[in-house]
């Protein structure tokens, strides 16, 4: 037998005996903290790793959320507030069983993404004009936290506003057509209805530094199932954000692309984000304030004992492929 045929069946029976790739199934957002997984998505970095990523795109990060909580998913990808939510036992996250939520990562950091958006026909030029208005926002997301400290900070009694359940994909019609005087956005949608209404709205003015995360979040059955899985999903995401470092301008047109926003906003915000897996004590206490507020505006029953936040944090995954990124005081 020629030694070149021999050589492609041994290559044949090598791959005939190598294993499947690992499926995991991941709800995504179209938001800036997708960045390193669009790269690791489009570049094979998870394949790499052996894995068979598929991805479930929702609005929001509340969404993958209940997704999760539904068992549809093994990994999501969610912001604070819906966290708290769930981990204080919140109706919509409850399910037969409880999955015993477990924060695995955090993917990036980034400030005052949150905007107020609000119409110049309704005679809103500053925060104070809100008094008597409709305002739209997506309930139990961030956009519900900051919306509740944008009051406080012009001293505005809820009360004095109404307010309009509106998800984040709806939030530019509903704009549009006069429904509300304002919206609680975020970007990159915050920007699309600037630019899109243009002269028509404008943004309000805020103090609050406010910061948003972008946590990966699973079950505690799956950390104990498949801990080797959220070890290589992480060595891809890490490979992503080294990526993100070293080629900005081919990231930002991977974003622009899976999110269908022009790369001029992309750039606009860029600079604000920080790309690295991290655990730290910045998101302990980011968790704790929101959990705070939830129980001081009774939005969740009240439990007999408060929720540990710290509980409810997975380290060991973070341990084995990014350790310089936990800060968490044990």
């Amino acid at each position: 037998m020629p030694k070149y045929f021999a050589t492609i069946l041994l290559s044949l029976a090598l791959l005939s005996c190598s294993d499947p790739p690992t499926e995991i199934h991941v709800g995504t957002t179209p938001f800036f903290g997708e960045t390193a997984f669009y790269i690791a998505q489009s570049k094979g970095f998870f394949e790499d790793q052996g894995l068979k990523v598929i991805s479930h795109s929702n609005s929001a990060g509340k969404e993958s959320l209940e997704e999760l909580f539904k068992g549809t998913l093994d990994i999501a990808h969610v912001a604070e507030l819906p966290i708290v939510y769930a981990l204080a036992g919140s109706e919509e996250y409850k399910t037969g069983e409880d999955i015993d939520l477990k924060i695995f990562a955090n993917m990036i950091h980034v400030n005052n993404i949150q905007k107020i958006i609000a119409r110049k026909s309704s005679d809103i030029k500053n925060p104070k004009d809100l008094i008597n208005k409709n305002i739209g926002f997506y309930e139990g997301t961030t956009s519900e936290f900051f919306l509740d400290t944008f009051l406080l900070e012009h001293n505005i009694e809820d009360s004095l506003i109404t307010k309009v359940n509106i998800n984040v994909a709806e939030q530019l019609n509903t704009l549009k057509e006069g429904k509300v005087d304002a919206v609680v956005s975020w970007e990159p949608h915050a920007s699309k209805m600037l630019v899109e209404m243009g002269n028509k709205v404008h943004a309000l003015d805020t103090m609050i530094d406010h910061s948003t995360l972008w946590l990966a979040v699973t079950s505690a059955s799956y950390t104990n199932q498949s801990p080797e899985t959220l070890e290589t999903y992480l060595h891809a995401i890490k490979k992503a954000q080294r990526y993100i470092q070293n080629n900005p301008q081919e990231a930002q047109k991977i974003l622009a692309n899976k999110t269908n926003t022009s790369q001029k906003v992309i750039q606009k915000i860029w600079g604000s984000i920080t790309y690295d897996l991290s655990l730290g004590e910045q998101m302990l206490i980011l968790l704790e304030d929101q959990h705070r507020w939830l129980r001081n505006n009774e939005l969740v029953k009240k439990r007999s004992k408060p929720i540990s936040i710290k509980d409810a944090i997975y380290l060991e995954a973070m341990e084995r492929v990014h350790p310089q990124g936990i800060s968490i005081i044990r």
